[in-house]
């Protein structure tokens, strides 16, 4: 069988967008939109990535769609921004106290669909499926396309 590239990644964008909607839906009736909800996502999945670029490029969402959404949700008090000392430009976004019962309807949400998504993974396949999750885990589209433009070669010649 030959994969279609295109279509194998269409599919994972699909079933990221579904997931996403999941999610959203656990929380809309508290009165929080789909960017607010992407942003509780992405920084309780990986804090360390704390700024509205990087939420952005996690998201896939435009960085000026994500600086409002932080905005709305700094002042509900869900999230606290930080201003970095020796950098006036940076801003860092953490989560607050508040932000828990949301983060935890929404863990809910994503262990959910997720455990629905891997129950209609043939059983002799679930050991290969978590393999790949956790190397696509570990991959980083930026670094990848870096490589393949060759600039990682243009700065070794340098």
């Amino acid at each position: 069988m030959r994969f279609r590239p295109y279509e194998i990644f269409a599919k994972f964008m699909s079933l990221g967008k579904s997931m996403r909607f999941h999610c959203h839906r656990a929380v809309m009736e508290d009165g929080f939109s789909l960017n607010e909800t992407d942003v509780l996502l992405s920084l309780s999945a990986a804090p360390e990535n704390n700024t509205v670029k990087a939420i952005s490029e996690a998201a896939g969402i435009s960085k000026g769609n994500i600086s409002t959404a932080v905005e709305t949700l700094r002042k509900k008090g869900y999230v606290s921004v930080n201003v970095d000392a020796a950098d006036r430009r940076l801003l860092t976004v953490e989560l607050t106290e508040k932000a828990a019962p949301v983060l935890e309807k929404l863990a809910a949400a994503e262990e959910e669909y997720f455990s629905g998504f891997m129950r209609s993974i043939d059983r002799d396949h679930i050991s290969l499926v978590n393999r790949v999750f956790s190397s696509i885990q570990q991959f980083s589209p930026a670094a990848f396309l870096k490589k393949l433009s060759g600039k990682d070669n243009d700065n070794e010649k340098n």
